[in-house]
Protein backbone atom coordinates (compact mmCIF):
# COMPACT_ATOMS: atom_id res chain seq x y z
CA UNK A 1 0.00 0.00 0.00
CA UNK A 2 2.91 2.18 0.89
CA UNK A 3 4.05 2.16 -2.82
CA UNK A 4 0.79 3.57 -4.42
CA UNK A 5 1.11 6.82 -2.48
CA UNK A 6 4.63 7.62 -4.81
CA UNK A 7 1.90 7.49 -7.24
CA UNK A 8 -1.53 8.33 -7.03
CA UNK A 9 -3.67 11.32 -5.30
CA UNK A 10 -7.49 11.49 -6.40
CA UNK A 11 -10.21 10.78 -4.61
CA UNK A 12 -13.87 10.39 -5.34
CA UNK A 13 -16.85 9.04 -3.36
CA UNK A 14 -18.04 5.60 -3.49
CA UNK A 15 -21.91 4.97 -4.32
CA UNK A 16 -22.40 1.54 -3.14
CA UNK A 17 -24.94 -0.54 -5.51
CA UNK A 18 -28.11 -1.87 -3.19
CA UNK A 19 -28.91 -4.42 -5.60
CA UNK A 20 -27.88 -8.14 -6.25
CA UNK A 21 -26.89 -10.53 -8.89
CA UNK A 22 -29.92 -11.26 -11.46
CA UNK A 23 -27.83 -12.61 -14.43
CA UNK A 24 -27.32 -16.18 -16.35
CA UNK A 25 -23.78 -14.41 -17.19
CA UNK A 26 -20.74 -14.57 -15.21
CA UNK A 27 -20.69 -12.34 -12.22
CA UNK A 28 -17.92 -9.91 -11.84
CA UNK A 29 -17.28 -7.15 -9.18
CA UNK A 30 -14.91 -4.32 -10.38
CA UNK A 31 -13.07 -2.79 -7.63
CA UNK A 32 -10.66 0.43 -7.94
CA UNK A 33 -8.76 1.58 -5.36
CA UNK A 34 -9.49 5.60 -6.54
CA UNK A 35 -11.06 6.89 -9.49
CA UNK A 36 -8.09 7.58 -12.09
CA UNK A 37 -7.18 7.70 -15.46
CA UNK A 38 -4.77 4.93 -15.13
CA UNK A 39 -7.15 2.86 -13.20
CA UNK A 40 -10.40 4.05 -15.70
CA UNK A 41 -7.62 2.71 -18.95
CA UNK A 42 -7.42 -0.81 -16.88
CA UNK A 43 -10.44 -1.77 -16.58
CA UNK A 44 -11.13 -0.59 -20.28
CA UNK A 45 -8.22 -2.74 -21.37
CA UNK A 46 -9.63 -5.66 -18.86
CA UNK A 47 -13.53 -5.71 -20.65
CA UNK A 48 -12.15 -4.71 -23.92
CA UNK A 49 -10.59 -8.64 -23.74
CA UNK A 50 -13.77 -10.24 -22.45
CA UNK A 51 -15.81 -8.74 -25.37
CA UNK A 52 -12.89 -9.49 -27.74
CA UNK A 53 -13.68 -13.56 -26.72
CA UNK A 54 -17.03 -13.14 -26.91
CA UNK A 55 -17.75 -13.37 -23.07
CA UNK A 56 -20.40 -11.57 -21.92
CA UNK A 57 -19.84 -10.73 -18.10
CA UNK A 58 -22.03 -9.06 -15.46
CA UNK A 59 -19.34 -6.20 -14.54
CA UNK A 60 -20.61 -4.26 -10.86
CA UNK A 61 -17.78 -1.29 -10.22
CA UNK A 62 -17.01 0.06 -7.01
CA UNK A 63 -14.72 2.98 -6.21
CA UNK A 64 -13.04 2.30 -3.18
CA UNK A 65 -11.50 5.89 -2.62
CA UNK A 66 -8.23 4.11 -0.31
CA UNK A 67 -10.70 3.72 1.99
CA UNK A 68 -10.44 0.92 4.49
CA UNK A 69 -14.17 1.27 5.89
CA UNK A 70 -15.57 1.68 2.41
CA UNK A 71 -13.39 -1.50 1.59
CA UNK A 72 -15.69 -3.15 4.17
CA UNK A 73 -19.01 -2.27 2.96
CA UNK A 74 -17.49 -3.48 -0.53
CA UNK A 75 -16.53 -6.71 0.98
CA UNK A 76 -19.77 -7.26 3.18
CA UNK A 77 -21.51 -7.03 -0.88
CA UNK A 78 -19.33 -9.49 -2.04
CA UNK A 79 -19.94 -11.87 0.68
CA UNK A 80 -23.45 -11.29 0.12
CA UNK A 81 -23.80 -11.57 -3.61
CA UNK A 82 -20.95 -14.32 -3.92
CA UNK A 83 -19.71 -12.89 -7.89
CA UNK A 84 -17.47 -15.44 -9.76
CA UNK A 85 -14.54 -13.54 -10.19
CA UNK A 86 -13.08 -10.02 -7.95
CA UNK A 87 -11.09 -7.34 -10.11
CA UNK A 88 -8.37 -5.60 -7.65
CA UNK A 89 -7.54 -2.47 -9.23
CA UNK A 90 -4.56 -0.88 -7.30
CA UNK A 91 -2.76 -2.12 -3.95
CA UNK A 92 -5.38 -0.39 -1.79
CA UNK A 93 -7.93 -2.38 -3.17
CA UNK A 94 -6.14 -5.79 -3.68
CA UNK A 95 -4.86 -5.93 0.21
CA UNK A 96 -8.28 -5.12 1.52
CA UNK A 97 -10.23 -8.00 -0.24
CA UNK A 98 -7.94 -10.44 -0.51
CA UNK A 99 -7.41 -10.31 3.33
CA UNK A 100 -11.29 -10.64 4.00
CA UNK A 101 -12.10 -13.01 0.59
CA UNK A 102 -10.31 -16.59 0.51
CA UNK A 103 -13.49 -18.24 -1.47
CA UNK A 104 -13.85 -16.12 -4.57
CA UNK A 105 -10.78 -15.77 -7.12
CA UNK A 106 -9.17 -12.39 -7.45
CA UNK A 107 -7.53 -11.24 -10.20
CA UNK A 108 -5.14 -8.33 -9.32
CA UNK A 109 -3.92 -5.53 -11.90
CA UNK A 110 -2.10 -2.23 -11.65
CA UNK A 111 -0.27 -3.58 -9.01
CA UNK A 112 3.83 -2.46 -8.06
CA UNK A 113 5.63 -5.02 -6.27
CA UNK A 114 2.84 -8.08 -5.71
CA UNK A 115 6.05 -10.33 -4.40
CA UNK A 116 8.35 -8.03 -2.50
CA UNK A 117 5.29 -6.52 -0.82
CA UNK A 118 4.56 -10.21 0.62
CA UNK A 119 0.99 -9.77 -0.33
CA UNK A 120 0.93 -12.61 -2.83
CA UNK A 121 3.19 -14.85 -0.45
CA UNK A 122 0.91 -14.25 1.85
CA UNK A 123 -2.14 -15.59 0.01
CA UNK A 124 -0.03 -18.36 -1.22
CA UNK A 125 0.01 -19.67 2.32
CA UNK A 126 -3.95 -18.91 2.75
CA UNK A 127 -6.39 -18.87 0.29
CA UNK A 128 -4.44 -19.94 -3.13
CA UNK A 129 -7.25 -17.12 -4.97
CA UNK A 130 -5.10 -14.57 -6.18
CA UNK A 131 -2.92 -13.14 -9.13
CA UNK A 132 -2.96 -10.44 -11.78
CA UNK A 133 -1.22 -8.27 -13.72
CA UNK A 134 1.53 -6.61 -11.94
CA UNK A 135 3.16 -2.75 -12.77
CA UNK A 136 6.89 -4.23 -12.09
CA UNK A 137 9.14 -3.17 -15.56
CA UNK A 138 11.51 -6.30 -16.00
CA UNK A 139 14.88 -5.35 -14.20
CA UNK A 140 16.24 -6.26 -17.48
CA UNK A 141 14.80 -4.07 -19.64
CA UNK A 142 15.32 -1.63 -17.39
CA UNK A 143 18.96 -1.75 -17.56
CA UNK A 144 18.72 -2.22 -20.88
CA UNK A 145 17.23 0.99 -21.72
CA UNK A 146 19.76 2.66 -19.18
CA UNK A 147 23.08 1.50 -20.87
CA UNK A 148 21.10 2.73 -24.47
CA UNK A 149 20.38 5.92 -23.00
CA UNK A 150 23.63 6.28 -21.27
CA UNK A 151 26.59 3.61 -22.66
CA UNK A 152 29.26 3.21 -21.20
CA UNK A 153 27.71 2.35 -17.73
CA UNK A 154 29.08 0.33 -15.63
CA UNK A 155 28.27 0.95 -12.32
CA UNK A 156 25.12 1.56 -11.51
CA UNK A 157 23.73 2.80 -7.76
CA UNK A 158 20.03 2.32 -6.17
CA UNK A 159 19.14 3.37 -2.63
CA UNK A 160 16.60 0.81 -0.64
CA UNK A 161 14.92 0.29 2.61
CA UNK A 162 15.29 -3.61 2.87
CA UNK A 163 12.12 -3.61 4.56
CA UNK A 164 10.46 -2.53 1.79
CA UNK A 165 12.66 -3.61 -1.46
CA UNK A 166 14.66 -6.15 -0.60
CA UNK A 167 13.47 -8.94 -2.74
CA UNK A 168 13.83 -6.16 -5.57
CA UNK A 169 17.26 -5.47 -5.06
CA UNK A 170 18.40 -9.34 -4.67
CA UNK A 171 16.76 -9.76 -8.13
CA UNK A 172 18.68 -7.04 -9.27
CA UNK A 173 22.26 -8.36 -8.19
CA UNK A 174 21.46 -11.35 -9.96
CA UNK A 175 20.35 -9.67 -13.16
CA UNK A 176 23.72 -7.28 -12.74
CA UNK A 177 25.94 -10.51 -13.07
CA UNK A 178 24.51 -11.22 -16.60
CA UNK A 179 25.13 -8.46 -17.85
CA UNK A 180 28.62 -7.22 -17.17
CA UNK A 181 27.15 -4.29 -14.51
CA UNK A 182 28.09 -3.74 -11.07
CA UNK A 183 25.31 -2.51 -8.67
CA UNK A 184 25.56 -0.30 -5.57
CA UNK A 185 23.01 -0.72 -3.03
CA UNK A 186 22.80 1.38 -0.37
CA UNK A 187 20.60 0.30 2.47
CA UNK A 188 18.50 3.51 4.20
CA UNK A 189 16.10 3.13 6.91
CA UNK A 190 14.90 6.44 7.42
CA UNK A 191 14.49 9.31 4.86
CA UNK A 192 16.91 11.62 7.63
CA UNK A 193 19.57 8.87 6.27
CA UNK A 194 18.78 10.28 2.63
CA UNK A 195 21.33 12.99 2.63
CA UNK A 196 24.17 11.40 3.54
CA UNK A 197 23.98 7.74 1.94
CA UNK A 198 23.14 9.83 -1.31
CA UNK A 199 26.32 11.40 -1.46
CA UNK A 200 28.52 8.59 -0.40
CA UNK A 201 26.41 6.44 -3.26
CA UNK A 202 26.97 9.23 -5.48
CA UNK A 203 31.04 9.32 -5.15
CA UNK A 204 30.96 5.53 -6.59
CA UNK A 205 28.66 5.58 -9.22
CA UNK A 206 27.73 6.42 -13.25
CA UNK A 207 23.81 5.96 -12.59
CA UNK A 208 21.34 6.68 -10.04
CA UNK A 209 18.63 3.88 -10.28
CA UNK A 210 15.31 3.87 -8.48
CA UNK A 211 13.04 1.40 -7.13
CA UNK A 212 9.44 2.45 -5.90
CA UNK A 213 10.25 2.51 -1.92
CA UNK A 214 8.30 4.91 -0.08
CA UNK A 215 11.38 5.48 2.80
CA UNK A 216 13.31 6.91 0.22
CA UNK A 217 11.02 8.88 -2.28
CA UNK A 218 8.57 11.20 -0.67
CA UNK A 219 8.07 14.33 -2.46
CA UNK A 220 10.16 16.34 -0.22
CA UNK A 221 13.36 13.61 -1.13
CA UNK A 222 13.10 13.45 -4.78
CA UNK A 223 13.17 17.05 -5.41
CA UNK A 224 16.22 16.76 -3.07
CA UNK A 225 17.72 13.94 -5.24
CA UNK A 226 16.65 15.61 -8.27
CA UNK A 227 18.53 18.92 -7.37
CA UNK A 228 21.16 16.80 -6.00
CA UNK A 229 22.02 14.69 -8.99
CA UNK A 230 21.56 17.56 -11.72
CA UNK A 231 24.69 19.46 -9.44
CA UNK A 232 26.71 16.49 -9.81
CA UNK A 233 26.13 15.71 -12.86
CA UNK A 234 24.48 12.25 -12.25
CA UNK A 235 22.19 10.45 -14.84
CA UNK A 236 18.95 9.59 -12.48
CA UNK A 237 16.69 7.06 -13.99
CA UNK A 238 13.33 8.21 -12.05
CA UNK A 239 10.09 6.28 -11.13
CA UNK A 240 7.49 7.81 -13.28
CA UNK A 241 7.27 10.32 -16.34
CA UNK A 242 6.94 12.98 -13.88
CA UNK A 243 10.26 12.74 -12.38
CA UNK A 244 11.45 13.45 -16.08
CA UNK A 245 9.70 16.25 -16.29
CA UNK A 246 11.06 17.68 -13.12
CA UNK A 247 14.67 16.92 -13.93
CA UNK A 248 15.59 13.17 -13.81
CA UNK A 249 17.23 11.78 -17.50
CA UNK A 250 14.83 8.80 -18.62
CA UNK A 251 12.29 6.78 -16.69
CA UNK A 252 10.27 4.42 -17.94
CA UNK A 253 6.25 3.96 -18.01
CA UNK A 254 3.57 1.66 -18.54
CA UNK A 255 0.46 0.92 -20.74
CA UNK A 256 -2.08 1.03 -18.34
CA UNK A 257 -4.59 -0.52 -20.71
CA UNK A 258 -2.13 -3.11 -21.70
CA UNK A 259 -2.14 -3.75 -18.12
CA UNK A 260 -5.60 -3.88 -17.70
CA UNK A 261 -5.73 -6.59 -21.14
CA UNK A 262 -3.76 -8.84 -19.52
CA UNK A 263 -5.69 -8.85 -15.85
CA UNK A 264 -8.71 -9.70 -18.54
CA UNK A 265 -6.53 -12.45 -20.29
CA UNK A 266 -6.27 -14.00 -16.79
CA UNK A 267 -9.48 -13.85 -15.62
CA UNK A 268 -11.04 -15.33 -18.94
CA UNK A 269 -8.67 -18.61 -17.74
CA UNK A 270 -9.87 -18.66 -14.26
CA UNK A 271 -13.82 -17.72 -15.64
CA UNK A 272 -13.01 -21.06 -17.51
CA UNK A 273 -11.77 -23.53 -14.60
CA UNK A 274 -8.08 -22.32 -14.17
CA UNK A 275 -7.17 -22.12 -10.57
CA UNK A 276 -5.51 -18.76 -10.25
CA UNK A 277 -2.62 -20.22 -8.20
CA UNK A 278 -1.19 -21.54 -11.36
CA UNK A 279 -1.48 -18.78 -12.93
CA UNK A 280 1.85 -16.63 -13.48
CA UNK A 281 1.85 -12.86 -12.12
CA UNK A 282 2.55 -10.86 -15.74
CA UNK A 283 4.57 -7.88 -15.84
CA UNK A 284 4.10 -5.47 -18.44
CA UNK A 285 4.84 -5.87 -22.22
CA UNK A 286 4.84 -2.61 -23.39
CA UNK A 287 7.45 0.05 -21.75
CA UNK A 288 7.21 3.47 -23.21
CA UNK A 289 10.99 5.81 -22.77
CA UNK A 290 10.74 9.23 -21.36
CA UNK A 291 13.86 11.10 -21.82
CA UNK A 292 15.11 14.96 -20.42
CA UNK A 293 16.90 16.09 -23.44
CA UNK A 294 17.54 19.54 -21.43
CA UNK A 295 18.92 17.08 -18.82
CA UNK A 296 21.14 15.39 -20.63
CA UNK A 297 22.70 18.63 -22.06
CA UNK A 298 23.21 19.76 -18.56
CA UNK A 299 24.86 16.68 -17.46
CA UNK A 300 26.82 15.73 -20.40
CA UNK A 301 25.14 13.08 -21.57
CA UNK A 302 25.26 12.32 -25.21
CA UNK A 303 22.23 10.24 -25.80
CA UNK A 304 22.52 8.50 -29.32
CA UNK A 305 19.56 9.55 -32.11
CA UNK A 306 18.44 6.23 -32.26
CA UNK A 307 17.60 6.05 -29.23
CA UNK A 308 16.02 9.41 -28.84
CA UNK A 309 13.72 8.07 -31.78
CA UNK A 310 12.37 5.00 -29.87
CA UNK A 311 11.21 7.69 -27.00
CA UNK A 312 7.50 8.23 -26.37
CA UNK A 313 8.23 11.80 -24.77
CA UNK A 314 11.54 14.08 -24.68
CA UNK A 315 11.51 17.04 -22.51
CA UNK A 316 13.47 19.86 -24.08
Amino acid sequence: MKVEIIYLFLVVIVVLPVFSFASDRPTVVAIKSQDNDPYNLALRGFRKVLEERGIEVSITQFDMQASIEEGQKIILFIKENKPDLILAIGSVATEVISREIKDIPIVFTMLLNPVASGLVRTMESSGFNLTGASMDIPIETQFEWIKKVVPGVRRIGVLYNPKETKPVIDEALKVVQQIGIKLEAEEIHSEADLPNSLEQLCRKIDVLWSVADSTVFSPQSSRFIILYTLQNQIPFIGLSPSYVKAGALLALSWDYEDIGKQSGEIAVKVLAGENPIDLPITRPRRVSLFINYRTAEQIGIKIPPDVLKKAKEIVR
